[in-house]
């Protein structure tokens, strides 16, 4: 294990405060979140993501190693959201699963992207 440094800790203080300003701005909700809360999954889902990568980064792992990863996480958390969206919509908001899927699925979203952003600009800026 390795300490993290302050450049880290800015690079995840930055992150996750552009996102849960771009999350207040109601970003997820354009993107296809529910308008009831699409702020609260930005702004924690965000903030989870940066704590996420910055545990990440005391591990070890590469920026590279990073950065596949949130791409990974990033591609199965928005197909978990859009197809929860579409089989909760389909249902008349019945089939409550789906809408798990949907609610959980704009977190993990959130998270990834802070994930992702935070992992290519240390692997950007440390080249």
């Amino acid at each position: 294990m390795r300490h993290l440094s302050r450049f880290d800790i800015v690079i995840g203080v930055a992150v996750a405060t552009s996102l849960v300003a771009a999350s207040l701005a109601d970003l997820p909700q354009m993107l296809g979140a529910h308008p009831f809360w699409s702020q609260q999954t930005g702004v924690i889902g965000s903030i989870g993501g940066a704590l996420l990568w910055l545990t990440q980064r005391r591990v070890g792992l590469s920026a590279s190693t990073q950065v596949i990863i949130a791409i990974v996480a990033l591609l199965i958390s928005a197909t978990a959201a859009y197809v929860g969206k579409q089989v909760f919509a389909a249902s008349f908001a019945e089939n409550w699963i789906a809408g798990r899927f949907w609610y959980f699925g704009w977190f993990a979203v959130s998270g990834s992207v802070a994930f992702l952003l935070a992992a290519t600009i240390t692997g950007a800026l440390r080249r």
